[in-house]
């Protein structure tokens, strides 16, 4: 039996639960599968807990939110939960810090409300066939295969899932040593002390004296420390090589060495600074994540492919549809981000031809696997940028059902 959808949403991230909410509020009829026990994507699962890329670029002015619509009201949302009146400014950049667990609530109200909305969890997409005025997506849940068609596929996947079913000419991938880095992300409650600046550079220089001691592993030598919006709460994040050339965001065995490896530097840490640092003696056992953080995979070939001089430029486009105002953040390695900056403190667009194909009617695409080169996607993988990317394609996706 094939059950029949309007529109449907693959991946539950921030795109995707942006992508789903504008499909269920237009009336059309959704579906939204995500892979996780838990939406959210890399916000909820992989502890990831800023939002970047919501507030326009220039930080000499008050700060302004860049896209209207759900990327507005998510944060807005997280910003009156967590007794925000405003983002943080951090050099350059405004940021929102978000609670992964609020988020995960969050996204689960929006999507309760929806009553042309039904989501499903633990779900794997198994299979994309073309059918007649649409597609037929397989899914397995609990070993059961699931057939579904849908004149619309929003494809928020972050691996460009889609695209590697239907073959080669739809992706692309960057080499696996210039892939950025994944992270590990825990939280650590209970941690004393004024956590500002000279705390964070004395606390760098305390981990790289163990780590060339011997007391700690080599890989915590990529830890940063960042304040949670609950008191006494710390986020650790640890930069990962992740086998350099040999990293692939795609094997699941990979992925599980990262995890483990991830594992193995986080407990070290929190042991040994609990040991020699008087903030963190009555910190417990990390809170850890489902998943490491994933920041690039595969990504869809569209129309048109965004690139980073697009971005550095400032560019804007007669069918732009989102607008991008974070700066290229590069991570190849696990000794901190490179930042590349717009030319001025502008946004800039993200044309129509980013998020659909025209040798894949009816596919269209958002997030981390939009049509972006390598150096582009370190702007607009953020998630503020991704909820952009995520109305801007189901709403590509209506428009072209109501013209056929």
């Amino acid at each position: 039996m094939i059950q029949r959808w309007d529109v449907i949403v693959a991946g539950g991230g921030s795109a995707g639960i942006s992508a789903a909410l504008v499909a269920a509020r237009s009336g059309a009829r959704t579906l939204l599968i995500e892979r996780q026990q838990k939406l959210g994507g890399m916000g909820v699962n992989a502890l990831v807990h800023t939002f970047c890329g919501l507030f326009h670029p220039d930080v000499s002015r008050p700060w302004a939110w860049l896209n209207p619509g759900i990327p507005q009201e998510i944060g807005e949302a997280m910003m009156k939960r967590t007794g925000q009146s405003a983002p943080d400014l951090m050099g350059r950049v405004y940021v929102l810090r978000q609670s992964p667990s609020l988020f995960a609530t969050l996204a689960d109200e929006l999507c309760t409300a929806e009553k042309a909305l039904v989501r499903v969890h633990g779900v794997e997409w198994c299979g994309l066939l073309r059918a007649e005025a649409g597609w037929e997506i397989q899914t397995s849940r609990d070993g059961t295969l699931e057939r579904h068609f849908t004149k619309a596929l929003v494809d928020t996947t972050g691996d460009a899932t889609g695209a590697r079913f239907l073959g080669d000419e739809f992706w692309t991938q960057a080499e696996p040593e210039r892939l950025y880095r994944p992270a590990y992300v825990c939280a650590l409650p209970m941690v004393t002390g004024v956590h500002d600046e000279t705390w964070r550079l004395r606390l760098g220089a305390q981990i790289v004296r163990a780590v060339r001691d011997g007391k700690l592993p080599e890989a915590a030598m990529g830890a940063q420390f960042r304040d949670s919006t609950s008191p006494g709460e710390v986020f650790l994040t640890i930069d990962l090589e992740a086998g350099k050339g040999s990293w692939d965001p795609l094997d699941p065995g990979k992925r599980a060495e990262v995890e483990a490896v991830g594992r193995v530097a986080a407990l070290a840490l929190w042991q040994l600074l609990r040991q020699e640092h008087p903030d963190f003696q009555n910190c417990p056992a990390p809170v850890m994540p489902l998943q490491a953080g994933i920041r690039e995979a595969a990504r869809y070939v569209g129309d048109v492919v965004l690139t980073g001089d697009d971005l550095a430029a400032c560019s804007r486009f007669h069918d732009e549809v989102a607008l991008a105002g974070w700066p290229m953040e590069k991570r190849e390695n696990a000794r901190g981000p490179k930042f590349r900056y717009f030319d001025r403190p502008e946004p800039a667009g993200i044309p129509a031809g980013c998020l659909r194909s025209l040798k894949l009617p009816g596919i269209y695409f958002a997030g981390r696997c939009l049509s972006v080169d390598h150096e582009g996607l370190a702007s607009v993988r953020v998630m503020g940028t991704c909820m952009a990317t995520g109305q801007a394609a189901t709403k590509l996706a209506l428009a072209q059902m109501r013209d056929a």
